[in-house]
This record gives structure tokens, C-alpha cells and sequence, in this order.
């Protein structure tokens, strides 16, 4: 029972770090754009006013919630959407409201 607590709560110090993730202007912009491809933080910040030590530190807030994966090829890390956790995380949250998810 208490491995049970245990794993429900560190289920839910993901959820609530998965919706941090989509708590800020910025931070919605960055998914947008990593919707249409994969990119680097130079990329990334091109579409930003902001300087890149404050990109990074939205795509760090990303990274923490799962929302996005990381993939370094040679000096460059590249940002992409991950789904695969977005989709697990959705339907283990909306299932606790009686709400079923469809991947498709």
C-alpha cells in the first residue's frame, strides 16, 4: 500500500510539472515551433527577442515536465516534441476524471 502512495505521488509531481510546462507564453511558442520540426536552441531562439541563456531556461522547464526530448549530435543538443510522454501522461490524468484518451 505504500509503494502504491508512493508511485501515485511521484505520478503527480509529474502531472503538476507537465502542466509548468505549458504555463507560460514562451513556452507555448517553443512547442509551437518544435510542432513543425526539430531544432537547437540557435534555431529556437531566432523566433525570440529574448537572449538565449532565457530560452534555455524555458526549454529546461520543458525538458523537466516531459514534454520535450533531447537528442545531442555532436556539439548541438536538438529539441523535439516528445509524445510519447505527453500522450502517457494525458491518459493516466484524464482517466481520473472517467475521461479516455484516443492516440491516433
Amino acid at each position: 500500500m505504500a509503494k502504491i502512495k508512493e508511485t501515485e505521488k511521484k505520478i503527480d509531481t509529474q502531472i503538476r510539472a507537465f502542466f509548468e510546462g505549458f504555463a507560460d507564453k514562451h513556452r507555448m511558442k517553443i512547442l509551437e515551433l518544435l510542432l513543425e520540426r526539430r531544432m537547437n536552441v540557435s534555431e529556437i531562439c531566432t523566433h525570440f527577442s529574448m537572449k538565449q541563456p532565457s530560452v534555455s531556461h524555458h526549454l529546461a522547464v520543458l525538458k523537466k515536465s516531459g514534454v520535450i526530448e533531447t537528442k545531442r549530435e555532436g556539439k548541438e543538443i536538438y529539441y523535439s516534441i516528445n509524445r510519447k510522454n505527453i500522450a502517457a501522461l494525458m491518459t493516466y490524468y484524464l482517466s481520473r476524471f472517467g475521461l479516455e484518451v484516443k492516440v491516433i
